[in-house]
């Protein structure tokens, strides 16, 4: 089976579509929704049959404003919805609002970054089979927090999901993910690969292979600081999270040579990390293999340099062991649905925290 259906979709399948019975008795009892560290803000609306809840969607900040971008519903099924929140004046996020401008395919474990005040969004799986798209499409985002129309851009090299992008100044830089070789979710492989491309009002340039990633590598959580990109963990061939970290230079003809850093204090496949005055803060992730998979409500931070990654400290612990997709918005974490690993399966349920409350 496909790494990246099994921690986006499968998962998903698994629990509420087809297992979900029959799995339930497996998981263990339902994690709280909110704590003193984690306070609840709106709940994501994205609904499944009966059940809310979203995992494997996209989430980017653009302050005051966060945008999430597609996911898998409570039936594994992907979806194109796209959903908007403003972050108040207290810190809070008290409602939703559904975009008008859908996306324009079905999508979850897709990767999308803002650059040049657009939102580009690369590859990610558009069916319940696990199946990738090479399409890549982008939207400019307006101050009032809204989308403009979604537009075709240059598609990917392969169809590819579970890859991660970052993007500086310019140009968006995209790392690893699960390449199908030939177009099914039958043949595919975790890619050492790294692309980068141009961006601007009209969408992306021709996509440019730069230097590769150290190995194969599915869902690793990247993000940039300054003019470096950094990478932490994720799963190699096997299916076996890591905790290693590389870390590399940018500029706009590519990116440099990988060197590794501090490693994460867990093996974890796609915590979702996040960065603000020089420290990165990461949540969650998956941690072992199975059925059910297992998940880690870790939160831990660390200092960054052109140098690499500093000490790990562990923060307070996030509500849930859960596989999430977290921004920073206004000196707070948010972090938006994700994988549940107790009998709630699918979670729906946003937190936040101020990231002055954990050590970096």
């Amino acid at each position: 089976m496909k790494l990246s259906t099994k921690l986006v979709v499968a998962l998903v399948i698994a629990v509420a579509a087809i297992a979900g019975l029959l799995a339930y008795p497996y998981f263990s009892a339902p994690q709280p929704s909110c704590t003193t560290a984690w306070a609840c803000a709106s709940p994501y609306p994205l609904q499944g049959g009966s059940t809310t809840g979203v995992a494997g969607e996209q989430c980017i900040a653009d302050s005051p404003s966060v945008y999430c971008v597609g996911g898998a519903d409570a039936s594994g099924a992907p979806r194109d919805d796209v959903y908007t929140a403003t972050v108040s004046a207290t810190g809070n996020i008290t409602s939703w609002r559904q975009e008008p401008e859908a996306y324009p395919r079905d999508v979850a474990g897709e990767s999308c970054a803002a650059a040049s005040g657009f939102l580009f969004c690369v590859g990610g799986i558009h069916d319940n089979s696990g199946d990738d798209l090479a399409e890549s499409y982008y939207a400019e985002l307006s101050s009032n927090g809204s989308f403009g129309a979604w537009r075709s851009a240059t598609p990917y090299p392969v169809p590819v999901d579970s890859e991660s992008c970052v993007a500086l100044s310019s140009h968006v830089y995209c790392v690893g993910g699960n390449n199908e070789t030939d177009g099914t979710e039958s043949t595919v492989t975790p890619s050492s690969s790294v692309w980068f491309t141009s961006v601007n009002s009209s969408g992306m340039g021709e996509w440019v292979r730069t230097t590769p990633y150290p190995s194969g590598i599915f869902a690793p959580s990247c993000f940039l600081a300054g003019d470096h990109v950094y990478c932490i963990g994720g799963s190699n061939g096997n299916g076996d999270p890591l905790g290693t970290a590389y870390f590399a230079p940018v500029t706009a003809e590519g990116v440099g040579e990988w060197a590794l850093t501090t490693s994460y204090p867990i093996a974890s496949v796609g915590p979702s990390c996040v960065t603000s005055s020089g420290s990165i803060y990461c949540v969650g992730g998956e941690t072992a293999r199975g059925q059910p998979p297992v998940f880690s409500n870790a939160v831990y931070s660390a200092q960054i340099s052109s140098g690499g990654i500093g000490t790990w400290q562990q923060g307070p612990s996030y509500p849930r062991s859960v596989g999430t997709s977290c921004v920073t918005v206004q000196g707070n974490a948010y972090c938006v649905g994700g994988f549940d690993e107790s009998s709630v399966g699918l979670e729906g349920t946003v937190n936040y925290a101020p990231l002055s409350s954990i050590p970096g």
